[in-house]
């Protein structure tokens, strides 16, 4: 059985409260710090549950006040993009570091009529949630793709219909959607580099996925390997260190890491340029339990700067993204769209700087 994120949960324990009577029109909500501590998340997950019931019309805010139940919620008007909603899907219900994205977002709609609905794709798949945006009410959409290649055939039904419609993170591949992504491929090249300017000769990108169906990561890629190439370091069974790890590995398991780590030490590499500092960090904890050290045996750069990247040991050198202006530049880029604004309708990609955040993963050889 699929276990319900906690903000729906909470979600669900007010909404009942509020369709019972127990919680009638006018009366106050807990606050969001009541809310955490009492169901013990953070604020974040909190705030979340309440944007959903107002999404819903079921309670109001007034700033500085508080949150209370509405006296009897407006209809949902009818599909067509006429409502004031927009809607956010994820593909991740809790991911954290990643938070900044809805902080983003909201940041810009604060200053319109426009409000966010948020919806994760971790319980009924990116698809279906497609499929029901596509018919539902809201103004547009701003779409954290699981890949660039999924779901093509309804996003691309989006695009035929005009649907204002911008992807976050990735590119869809063969589909002219807006896009607002970081400089993977900046960041890329930052984080080899850093590794090349600190005497590593044998520096490999590792990834669990392929490389080929995610726009961001294969971005990343390409800019590894023009620093390999501006380095004068271009052999082939380095470049293909991808491929050498098992490719029916479970990248979920301890033991895919493990393997991942002796195949780095069997072909001599000294540096590792990491997909994101998920992977990073799984990484540093397989070389611990072999008895390797990182970064005396293996240095390694991670992508995204997520908040875990600093507090592991040894704290994780990565290459920082602007999560937080990734979302306000969506929201104003969706905005935009929804209201013709002539700027945005060229659609021309967003491209958001990274900068490299050294800590102690990589060692001068």
């Amino acid at each position: 059985m699929e276990q319900i994120p906690l903000y729906q949960q909470i979600a669900n324990a007010l909404r009942t409260k509020i369709e019972s009577g127990e919680l009638q029109s006018g009366d106050q909500l807990p606050t969001e710090a009541e809310i955490s501590k009492t169901y013990n998340v953070s604020r974040i997950t909190s705030k979340r549950a309440l944007t959903e019931l107002e999404n819903e019309r079921l309670i109001y805010r007034i700033q500085g006040k508080g949150s209370f139940v509405s006296a009897s919620p407006p209809p949902r008007q009818s599909s067509g993009g006429s409502s004031k909603d927009v809607l956010l899907i994820l593909p991740f219900a809790h991911n954290p570091g990643l938070g900044d994205y809805e902080k983003g977002i909201n940041e810009y709609l604060a200053a319109t009529d426009y409000t966010l609905n948020i919806q994760s794709n971790t319980i009924v798949g990116q698809r279906k949630l497609l499929q029901s945006a596509l018919q539902s009410s809201h103004s547009g959409l701003i779409l954290y793709p699981v890949n660039s290649v999924s779901d093509l055939g309804i996003l691309y039904q989006y695009h035929l219909s005009g649907y204002p419609l911008v992807t976050m993170d990735k590119c869809i591949q063969g589909i002219p959607f807006l896009s607002v992504v970081a400089d993977n491929f900046d960041g890329g090249y930052q984080a080899a580099r850093h590794l090349i300017d600190n005497n590593h000769t044998r520096v490999a990108f590792v990834s669990s996925q392929k490389i080929e169906d995610s726009s961001s990561l294969r971005e990343r890629y390409f800019g590894y390997l023009k620093a390999l190439f501006d380095a004068g370091q271009t052999d082939p069974d380095v470049h293909d260190l991808t491929e050498l790890v098992l490719a029916d590995g479970n990248p979920a398991s301890k033991e895919y890491f493990i393997r991942l780590l002796e195949t780095v030490m069997e072909h001599g590499i000294t540096g590792i340029v990491a997909e994101n500092d998920l992977m990073a960090i799984e990484i540093i904890q397989a070389a611990k339990e072999q008895g390797l050290s990182v970064p005396d045996h293996v240095s390694i750069v991670g992508f995204d700067d997520i908040q875990l990247a600093g507090l592991v040991e040894p704290k994780l050198s990565t290459i920082s993204q602007d999560f937080e202006r990734m979302g306000y530049l969506a929201a104003e880029s969706l905005i935009g769209l929804i209201e013709q604004q002539p700027r945005f309708q060229a659609k021309e990609n967003v491209v958001v700087p990274v900068r490299l955040v050294k800590r102690q993963t990589v060692k001068r050889l």
